[in-house]
């Protein structure tokens, strides 16, 4: 038996409401077992006794082996101090048991928790956590004393939809313990399921329970049942409950779309910001005006110089603020009353460099909300906005093409490392945004914005912490519907489980913690520059696939073979090839080609039959999408060295161009990504420096460094899709 959850009409959770009002800082396991079955979560059938004679008596009442544990406010840690006895029957074997549980636990309000023992052969844990940064989170996982041996969890941030917690059930390594196990029945999923949604009713009712431990969570028969249980308070929390926050995108327009700009210390010389700025913006060729600022007037880089912002002609858009720290408050109070939109202060010396310099970026802010100015800054590099022609980054000259990519960035150098990338190889940017110490505006704001950013079809944000969970969960449930968001990510330094003890306080790392949040948003995480800028770049140039059924068609078996594993490592699949398939397939190769999927092409191919080879597979209903490997830059595309086509590349020189066999070859899968809807990654053989080819229509073939690469980068394609499409579910 179990017992049921009360339906009396007092409010859920009385217990808590009495142990708060006695400032106690945890509820017993009695008690923890009083509110989980309130709300629904079975428990044992069972009842507390002072003495030995009295725990022999509720043994009898319950006619089975019993549990016999000692609680008390002041008790914890129960198994470790042996304050549990298992499998007792009998009254001699109760009492026993009893006396010397109350010896061992040497308090005086100790008493004796008699429960019926639940039989069960399968141990999971849950349990509630309240992140400092995310709020109430709940987790999942292998239980037992063995859970911080096994570290088998996985985490859910609240709310939590139906679909993150059927992630998080099948999320653990172990999940197939859930299903049909050795002669074992299925776990209730839904039973399950409940438990999870009670721990969170349990956390949005009660702002005092801080922390709640179920461990073990033993499957008995297919119902889950808390056989142990721990509720952690926090009685100062239930007079100041966390208060809910509401947030607005800034208006990014006249940082990305300026009219016209105002370079505030504007000078002549390159190795300052003030003439760095100024030459970059002339040389990108923004069309608007542009106002040099600068106190001796006269003119700057050949336009006229104006002593203050005051006596300019108009208010510009935007103010590239570049003079020094202690100067740029009275500069921002000037734009203020010019009616300036928006400054971008590239100026360092504020709270990067000590409690002065904070002191000076707080005055800051409060100018700028004040005059409500758009601020980004200070200690930035800068921003782009490929569309406008905007190129306001001090001393480098980034020129990456105009393109759907945009990239905002917590770091001024990972930024730059990012742009730079994508304009070697060709990726094409919409905006770039660096946020420097993000005084009042910061990355999610930007990336909040851009989520109705038109031009911009996919963001990559670089993060190295998220100062307010809960507005990166809430920014990132509303922009990845619209448009996916791949996060490179700094300061994950707390991967796997931190503490080898088996409560959730411990259990949910900070990194964890994050990693589950991004996850149930919706964007992609990654942890290199390289990768990140491969899955933003497929994101923004290829259709996404219907399914995981990849086709691998490569010149060489070695190549396949790295692709197959990988295939395997990624949950991917490698697609079967069906009878006409083998038809077709048979009819261009020797009669020795492999016969499977990796497609082995052995060498014998031209450009003509490897465009026919790749529609064979890409018309195929059994295939969702095609990685080439080895056919650019190799023979079979007439690849030559053309001292014409080489540049500079990352490891020594490289082809940059494509010539007109590979130009075709492109173009033919530019065109069956149109006809199908169905995503081509190319892998050259040789190094091409060169990452995109822009066709004629919606798609771009896109080309990246290894099969390794191209394999991830179909599995963030194919996981994008699915969770696009169960929140349109």
């Amino acid at each position: 038996m179990h017992e049921e959850p009360s339906v009396a009409s007092a409010p859920r959770g009385g217990v808590v409401a009495e142990a708060v009002a006695r400032g106690l800082g945890a509820l017993d396991e009695r008690q923890a077992k009083t509110l989980l079955a309130e709300y629904g979560v079975p428990v044992p059938e069972g009842g507390l006794a002072s003495d030995a004679d009295e725990a022999a008596a509720l043994a009898r009442g319950l006619d089975c082996p019993v549990a016999l544990k000692a609680v008390g406010s002041h008790i914890g840690h129960k198994t470790d101090r042996g304050l549990v006895a298992l499998n007792l029957y009998g009254d001699d074997a109760v009492r026993a048991a009893a006396r010397d549980l109350l010896v061992r636990a040497g308090c005086e309000d100790a008493v004796l928790l008699v429960e019926r023992m639940v039989r069960g052969q399968r141990e999971f844990m849950l349990g509630m956590k309240r992140d400092p940064l995310f709020g109430p989170v709940i987790l999942f996982g292998i239980g037992g004393i063995f859970a911080e041996a096994h570290k088998d969890i996985a985490f859910g941030v609240t709310p939590l939809e139906e679909r993150d917690i059927e992630g998080m059930l099948s999320g653990i390594r172990a999940s197939s313990l859930l299903g049909g196990f050795r002669g074992m029945a299925p776990v209730d999923r839904e039973a399950l399921a409940a438990a999870i949604r009670a721990l969170e009713r349990i956390a949005v009712d009660h702002p005092a329970v801080v922390e709640i431990d179920v461990n073990p969570l033993i499957i008995e028969g297919a119902t889950p049942v808390a056989a142990d249980a721990l509720v952690v308070l926090d009685p100062s929390a239930a007079q100041h409950p966390p208060a809910h926050r509401t947030y607005a995108a800034p208006d990014l327009s006249p940082l990305l779309a300026p009219g016209s700009v105002a370079v505030i210390g504007a000078s002549n010389d390159l190795r300052k910001w003030g003439g760095s700025l100024m030459r970059n913006l002339i040389e990108g060729g923004f069309a608007g005006p542009i106002y040099p600022v600068n106190g001796r007037g006269g003119t700057v880089q050949d336009l006229p110089a104006f002593a203050s912002v005051a006596v300019l002609p108009e208010a510009p858009d935007l103010a590239l603020v570049a003079v020094k720290a202690p100067q740029v408050n009275a500069a921002l109070e000037e734009c203020g009353r010019r009616g300036v939109r928006a400054a971008l202060v590239v100026a360092a010396g504020f709270s990067e460099a000590g409690e002065e310099g904070a002191a000076l970026e707080a005055e800051l802010v409060k100018t700028a909300r004040r005059w409500g100015i758009t601020l980004i800054g200070p200690n930035c590099m800068g921003l782009l906005s490929l569309h406008s022609h905007l190129h306001a980054v001090g001393f480098l000259e980034l020129r990456p093409p105009a393109g759907r990519l945009s990239i905002v960035s917590q770091s001024g150098n990972i930024g730059v490392q990012l742009v730079t990338r994508a304009e070697r190889r060709g990726i094409g940017i919409d905006a770039y945004v660096s946020v420097g110490n993000q005084a009042s505006t910061s990355a999610l704001d930007v990336l909040d914005a851009m989520a109705d950013e038109p031009k911009t079809a996919a963001a990559l944000v670089y993060l190295e912490g998220v100062g307010d969970g809960r507005h990166f969960f809430d920014v990132a449930r509303r922009i990845t519907p619209k448009k996916p968001v791949v996060v490179l990510r700094g300061g994950l330094t707390e991967l796997g489980v931190r503490a080898a003890v088996s409560h959730t306080g411990a259990m949910a790392g900070a990194a964890e913690v994050f990693m589950a949040a991004a996850h149930q948003a919706g964007c992609l995480v990654r942890t290199g520059p390289d990768e990140s800028l491969d899955v933003a770049m497929c994101l923004t140039a290829l259709p996404l696939p219907k399914g995981r059924r990849i086709a691998v068609m490569t010149l060489g078996g070695g190549w396949g073979v790295l692709a197959a594993d990988e295939v395997a490592r990624a949950g991917l699949e490698l697609a079967p090839l069906t009878p006409e398939v083998f038809a077709e397939l048979d009819a261009l190769l020797p009669g020795y080609w492999s016969r499977n999927n990796p497609i082995d092409l052995v060498a014998a191919i031209g450009s003509d039959l490897a465009q026919r080879a790749l529609t064979v597979l890409v018309e195929s209903e059994a295939v969702d999408a095609v990685a080439v490997l080895g056919i650019l830059n190799s023979p079979s595309t007439g690849a030559i060295a053309d001292e014409a086509l080489l540049v500079d590349g990352p490891g020594g020189p490289c082809r940059g161009m494509f010539n007109a066999e590979e130009t075709s070859f492109l173009m033919r899968v530019t065109e069956l990504m149109e006809r199908t809807g169905k995503p081509i990654i190319n892998v050259p053989l040789r190094p091409l420096e060169t990452a995109t080819f822009h066709g004629s229509g919606r798609y771009d073939a896109v080309i990246v460094y290894s099969p390794v690469a191209a394999i991830r980068a179909f599995s963030a394609l194919a996981w994008y899709r699915e969770y696009v499409d169960g929140r349109a579910g």
